[in-house]
């Protein structure tokens, strides 16, 4: 069913592109971050074809700049290491995205720091999916400063599953 009813989705740690795969014939136009090099040709490979996708190869935060990145343990725990290094890092805002139905967080831990640098974005989201697993502690922030954040920021929990969690913008329903 090609409804295409959401506007545009953001998908911050856009990983194999499951996200992707199950928006694409739900959402007009969807954004893909991803910035580990040795996911990217899986992420490709898996979307190939689909025309509503942009894809950026860098990670986000809450200011511009280089970052290093490694794994923790496997593929799906590459997140930033050092505050420089090789990877170009930039905010979400510096796209000055319009039309923000959904923004899904998934940056092991990085979690903080990419609403930091989405200000603009989140005011006009109607919908923020993030994983809340404690992995932002290597960065000093928790769960609760999160929550808290998004919650100051007019949002409401509208679903809780460990470890994700959806939040509803009261502003935008």
């Amino acid at each position: 069913v090609k409804d295409r009813s959401l506007r545009r989705a953001i998908d911050c740690g856009a990983h194999r592109g499951e996200w992707t795969l199950a928006w694409k014939d739900r959402v007009g136009q969807i954004e893909c971050f991803e910035p580990n090099v040795e996911i990217l040709p899986f992420f490709k490979e898996n979307t190939e074809g689909i025309q509503n996708i942009n894809l950026y190869q860098h990670a986000l935060g809450d200011k511009p700049g280089t970052v290093a990145m490694d794994y923790e343990t496997h593929l799906g725990t590459y997140h930033v290491t050092a505050e420089e290094g090789p990877y170009e890092i930039k905010t979400l805002d510096s796209y000055n995205f319009t039309d923000v139905d959904v923004i899904k967080i998934d940056v092991e831990g990085y979690e903080m720091e990419v609403l930091k640098g989405a200000n603009n974005a989140l005011d006009q989201c109607t919908y923020v999916m993030i994983e809340l697993n404690n992995n932002s502690k290597k960065y000093g922030s928790n769960n609760r400063q999160i929550t808290k954040y998004l919650i100051d920021k007019g949002f409401s929990v509208l679903i809780k599953t460990w470890p994700d969690v959806i939040f509803v913008n009261n502003y935008s329903i």
